[in-house]
């Protein structure tokens, strides 16, 4: 049912076992990859990792766009911004192009309005407004768990988990 589950002894380890696998990952990748980023403070060991050598020499950021699972509607250079934290620690210190990095809109009218614009990027990008489950849309998925239980902005008993047809919600929070 489920797949091996690795422990490791403390976050670097587990920053530095998620950066090498993400390298790998991308390595065995097609000519165009997808990365979905999280949010939150779960992620922002390893995208310091990935910033520096050995694993900036090793990917590649010309073949690789980056999305994100959620997003805080807050301007980019607030410091909860999840994308501006993503560019602060390593997309902007990389030589990844600019129309590889796809943000939430956060300029929008609400979250609404940013949700059904990053549906437009998502088909847009995907080639396609109906997902085959044969072709995902992402070569890599991260994901954090906040401690109320969420995940990609999907909270315990709100309705945007009965969502079956968009591909992305504006979640009030």
């Amino acid at each position: 049912m489920f797949g091996a589950f690795t422990v490791l002894p403390d976050a670097d380890a587990l920053a530095q076992a998620a950066a090498q696998r993400i390298v790998r990952n991308l390595a065995q990748g097609n000519e165009r990859l997808a990365v979905c980023l999280s949010g939150g403070s779960t992620p922002l060991r390893i995208y310091r990792l990935l910033a520096d050598e050995p694993f900036r020499s090793a990917v590649p950021w010309d073949r690789v766009h980056w999305f994100w699972g959620d997003e805080r509607f807050v301007p980019k250079d607030d410091p909860r911004s999840n994308s501006g934290e993503a560019c602060r620690l390593f997309l902007h210190r990389v030589p990844v192009p600019a129309s590889n990095i796809h943000p939430v809109s956060t300029t929008a009218a609400g979250e609404q309005p940013a949700a059904r614009q990053y549906e437009t990027e998502l088909c847009k990008f995907y080639g396609s407004d109906v997902i085959d489950f044969a072709r995902p849309l992402f070569d890599v998925v991260l994901l954090g768990l906040g401690g109320d239980g969420h995940t990609a902005s999907l909270f315990p008993r709100y309705p945007e988990l009965d969502e079956t047809a968009r591909w992305a919600v504006g979640v009030p929070k």
